[in-house]
């Protein structure tokens, strides 16, 4: 289907699919599933490594060095609440300047151990508990910034999008990178609107994904967002070739 694509200001919702489908495979999907963190069954010990991940993914440092330090902390047992509450801090600073973080990392050391020991002190070392305990989004929102010594926007973005459809209170906002890479792909014909989630949404569970979900679509979206179309790389971009906006020489618009 995809050779002879027709590409249009605005796909069909076939053609849509399509280059989801196509997003995903070659942008990769969610970190999670990276990670091999099995978010699907809701498991306490499963939430809370993907925590550890968004905090270190949210951090001023590395992609590629933020998963690599996860690892070294996996490899030492350090993914539960209560042995990250405890450890020293030299050790966690060593493990982290073993995963190549070199800047940031008392403070990423000391981020994840005081919102550990938050955890452990309000919510019984369960951050499924601090879900249920939230009234709404934003108290879920306001609750994970609150941890310790106040969790980063970007970190507590990226666990909640990869939650999304695991938490019902996990209800973050679409990443801007996201909807500029849907728009400048044709998927959405208009940025401002209100409803270019449920949207986005939509087109992605009409279509099948052999497996993938829209966390997968999500992430996939705002890696390209953030990676090609707001640093303007358009000739190295994986997806230039189905770019409408490419494609018909539009010019980049903010």
């Amino acid at each position: 289907m995809l050779k002879n694509l027709v590409l249009e200001p605005r796909l069909t919702e076939a053609e849509a699919g399509a280059v989801c489908s196509v997003l995903v495979t070659r942008l990769g999907g969610s970190y999670s599933r990276l990670l091999g963190i099995k978010l699907a069954g809701m498991e306490s010990e499963e939430s809370f490594k993907w925590f550890v991940a968004s905090v270190l993914l949210g951090s001023p440092v590395r992609p590629s060095n933020a998963l690599a330090a996860y690892r070294e902390l996996e490899s030492g047992g350090l993914l539960e609440p209560h042995r990250l509450a405890t450890v020293e801090e030299a050790l966690l600073v060593e493990r982290l300047q073993a995963a190549g973080v070199t800047g940031y990392t008392r403070r990423i050391a000391t981020t994840l151990t005081l919102a550990a020991e938050s955890l452990v002190v309000d919510y019984e070392a369960d951050i499924n508990r601090l879900h249920f305990f939230a009234e709404d989004a934003r108290d879920l929102e306001g609750r994970l910034r609150q941890l310790g010594r106040k969790i980063p926007h970007r970190a507590v973005n990226l666990f909640l999008t990869e939650m999304r459809g695991v938490w019902d209170k996990a209800r973050p906002g679409l990443a801007l990178a996201a909807v500029e890479a849907a728009f400048r792909l044709g998927v959405i014909d208009n940025r401002e609107g209100v409803e270019v989630a449920d949207e986005l949404r939509a087109i992605w569970d009409r279509t099948g994904h052999r497996g993938r979900t829209y966390a997968d679509f999500e992430v996939a979206l705002a890696r390209l967002g953030e990676n090609y179309c707001e640093k303007r790389h358009c000739f190295s971009c994986p997806m230039n070739k189905l770019c409408v906006s490419r494609t018909h020489g539009q010019e980049f618009r903010q």
